[in-house]
């Protein structure tokens, strides 16, 4: 059986006997003390009051403004194009690569790469005596090697672009200077298409190719800004759908007009000039989109 606590009988419990608090009091005296212990204060003390905010009203308006003018700033930084978000560099990416820019806000990034990944939208393959290419990840580069008096290129598509801008990095091995690398654009099939091409003496040509013949747009003339084999030049082509702009490491090497193909498909080419086999790497490629006005 249990038994209830009563509170008020442990409380008086809990004091000591008269007696017993005499003799306290006795002992107190004799060394100067009050005979009575003072047990509590008779106003209880508390913390004193403090206000409830932990900014004046002034300070935490100020505050406030603050913020909203900062975030203010970042959504129209972000609008105009001031802030950038970017994305690991890969095929297909869709930000610039690293170290290089897109030319300006006319454009938008539709396809990249810098060959560092196991896949590639560019052709891997061969043809006895006429050519071969092959995507090199450790290097970074997609390869061309290519057969005396043969052009070989490889498509990115781009038919459905109604104004674009396709821009390469490409390098004619040493070895080879007599090769060229190239860009082809305006591409309706293996015989009527628009291709600009540097080789490896520091020359450029323009050419449309019409059937089995090659009408020489723009014949074959030395640059001194174009590097010589060995070194790499950035290639540019530029379509806005009523003209055409060539462009070597910046520099403008042609531009066409009076345009006989239509908008087509658009690639990186190469070929061989010379007695021996041409080799040509790309390091990397960009394909702008002409954003919608």
């Amino acid at each position: 059986m249990t038994t209830a606590i009563d509170p008020s009988r442990q409380s008086v419990e809990a004091q000591p006997p008269d007696n017993e608090l005499d003799v306290r009091a006795r002992k107190r005296m004799e060394v100067g003390l009050a005979p009575r212990r003072p047990t509590a204060k008779s106003i209880p003390q508390r913390p004193p009051d403090v206000t409830t905010l932990p900014l004046p009203p002034l300070a935490l308006a100020l505050t406030l403004v603050a913020v909203l003018l900062a975030t203010g700033l970042l959504v129209a930084a972000n609008l105009g194009g001031g802030l950038s978000l970017w994305l690991p560099s890969r095929q297909a990416a869709t930000t610039p690569l690293p170290g290089r820019a897109a030319p300006s806000a006319d454009y938008v990034l539709r396809l990249a790469d810098d060959f560092s990944q196991s896949t590639s939208p560019l052709t891997q393959g061969a043809q006895p005596e006429a050519w071969q290419s092959a995507l090199l990840p450790a290097e970074s580069v997609y390869a061309m090697q290519v057969w005396p008096n043969h052009l070989a290129w490889s498509l990115l598509g781009g038919a459905k672009l109604s104004g674009y801008r396709l821009q390469a990095s490409v390098e004619v091995d040493a070895t080879t200077p007599s090769g060229f690398a190239g860009l082809m654009v305006r591409f309706q099939d293996e015989r009527h298409f628009y291709l600009l091409a540097v080789d490896g003496s520091g020359r450029y040509q323009v050419q449309r190719q019409e059937g089995e013949q090659a009408e020489v747009i723009l014949p074959w003339r030395m640059a001194d800004f174009l590097n010589r084999a060995g070194s790499a030049n950035i290639l540019t082509a530029e379509d806005d759908g009523s003209r055409l702009r060539f462009y070597g490491n910046g520099m403008l090497l042609a531009e066409v007009e009076k345009l006989v193909y239509p908008l087509g498909n658009l690639g990186l080419a190469a070929g061989g000039l010379g007695q021996g086999v041409a080799e040509v790497r790309f390091d990397w490629f960009q394909l702008y989109d002409a954003a919608i006005q």
